[in-house]
């Protein structure tokens, strides 16, 4: 391996970060080169996580020790199956988001559209550390990075319910992250270190310990507020509903990134074993996933705004993943980590085609959708793709995500959870159909009694520019079901670590 492969781990982490510190400055100094300094850095990340990924699975996976000091004392990052997996998947959603993103936040002004930007760095540069490094107080600072830029990135338009929001995912998000740092600390204490390997290998004697066992409550309920599992998805409605542009998008991966730090916590540092004998962690995983499907997707139904139904739907695919997790085989992990990956190019695809629709014609309401498939037919292209690999129809790549996630239900025994998933496909096509019927067969001037469907602007269709993103991500919703042995390839080895309590 030549030097500068070798430090690739270091680079997806390192280019987002410093490239954020420069586009405050240069994007001042230069108009316009804010946003392309943030492209380069993406592009540039991507790149770095196309040649790890191909790396990893030639020579397995790759360790990077920071100052070339070893743990304890130094900070390990390790480029897994998982961790490499997930790196390309956020390179590539993030750089076709800010593509997109293009006069999208125009009315943001100069200032702040810097800042827009730099948050966007600092926010992919803390998601690429989180699914990487091998340090747990780290982890907790990347978390917190992370945080701090969504925040930002929430209420950085300044209208009150952008402030609103970001303030009750700011209060919440805190509440999480206090939870976090004290689990840490508990478990500092019982152990003596922070590398997650180690920490592993000490805690099987004193894993009955009332610290240990504190440690690992008050870090799962730390986490699960960061991904939002129900029931501690309350601040999630408001974020994706009023946040500006691509925050969605990001706040998305994000939810994956904390996915992945929850799988390092039950399965690298606690292991199965662990996790089963002193408390049925396992078992109350999957049954928080299960709720958290039929709740959070029977609220999806009640929503008129569709981005709000997008913030629930969004709750029940996190439950879907979490009741892989819970399910604890190898199978269940495998069909996790696909619906990761599926779920993501679905619900980017959605937000971008959401907030295209209402930057070209102010519909954000299920009723004002009527008749727009005539005028804007490629967003809804993209929109319908998306939508039924979201509902999990043959072919699609959300079909065998979820066919991975009950056909390992079914093996364990669990057959109730098969039945959840098979429910839980029918209430999402029934919030979902009803935005695809009104736009497809109904007539924009149809209405019904007590309902204006007027729209704020008229109805066109988006630039080519905004186009071809939500494009490339409606045909990857459908490719990823007819080619779903390209990402097997790296999540099936994936799945064996964990299983195994590696990381």
């Amino acid at each position: 391996m030549t030097d500068i492969l070798s430090h690739l781990p270091i680079l997806i982490v390192m280019i987002p970060f410093g490239c954020a510190y420069l586009t405050p400055f240069l994007g001042y100094l230069l108009k316009g080169w804010g946003r392309r300094i943030t492209a380069i850095a993406l592009f540039a990340t991507l790149i770095c996580s196309m040649l790890l990924v191909y790396q990893v699975i030639r020579n397995g996976p790759i360790i990077y020790h920071l100052s070339g000091v070893l743990p304890p004392l130094g900070i390990a990052f390790n480029a897994d199956y998982l961790g490499s997996a997930i790196s390309l998947l956020i390179s590539g959603i993030v750089l076709l988001a800010v593509v997109y993103d293009k006069d999208r936040i125009a009315g943001l002004g100069e200032k702040k559209t810097l800042f827009f930007y730099t948050l966007v760095l600092l926010a992919a540069g803390a998601m690429q550390g989180i699914i990487i490094t091998e340090d747990i107080f780290t982890l907790f600072i990347l978390i917190e990075i992370l945080s701090i830029a969504m925040y930002g990135l929430v209420a950085i338009r300044g209208s009150g319910r952008c402030l609103l929001a970001g303030y009750k995912y700011l209060l919440i998000g805190s509440a999480g992250s206090a939870l976090i740092l004290i689990g840490i600390g508990f478990l500092y204490i019982t152990t003596g270190t922070l590398n997650m390997q180690i920490m592993a290998e000490l805690l099987p004697p004193i894993s009955g310990s009332m610290t240990v066992l504190a440690g690992l409550a008050l870090l799962i309920a730390g986490i699960c507020t960061k991904i939002g599992l129900f029931p501690l998805h309350v601040w999630m409605p408001d974020v994706y509903a009023y946040a500006p542009s691509i925050a969605p998008v990001l706040s998305t991966l994000a939810l994956k990134a904390g996915v992945v730090a929850l799988i390092r916590i039950v399965y690298t540092i606690f292991g199965p074993s662990l996790a089963i004998q002193p408390i049925p962690l396992y078992s109350v995983l999957a049954l928080l996933g299960a709720l958290a499907i039929l709740i959070c997707s029977v609220l999806a139904i009640l929503q008129l705004d569709i981005r709000k139904m997008f913030a629930y739907s969004s709750g029940a695919n996190i439950g879907c993943i979490v009741l892989g997790i819970g399910i604890a085989t190898q199978l269940s992990v495998e069909g996790a980590l696909l619906h990761m990956i599926t779920h993501t190019a679905g619900k980017a695809c959605l937000f971008l085609c959401a907030d295209t629709i209402l930057n070209q014609t102010g519909i954000r309401y299920v009723h004002e959708f009527r008749g727009l498939s005539s005028s804007m037919p490629y967003t809804m292209a993209a929109f319908l793709m998306a939508s039924i690999s979201i509902i999990g129809l043959p072919l699609s790549g959300g079909f065998m995500s979820k066919i991975y996630v009950a056909g390992a239900a079914i093996h364990a025994g669990h057959w109730i959870y098969a039945a959840i998933l098979l429910i839980w496909t029918a209430l999402t096509a029934l919030y979902l159909f009803r935005i695809l019927n009104s736009a497809y067969f109904y007539n924009a001037a149809s209405t019904k009694p007590g309902r204006s469907h007027t729209r704020a602007l008229p109805a066109n269709e988006a630039p080519a520019r905004v186009l071809v993103p939500l494009l490339l991500l409606g045909i990857a919703c459908i490719l990823l079901g007819f080619f779903v042995d390209l990402p097997m390839a790296v999540i099936r080895p994936a799945a064996e670590l964990l299983i195994g309590g590696g990381l």
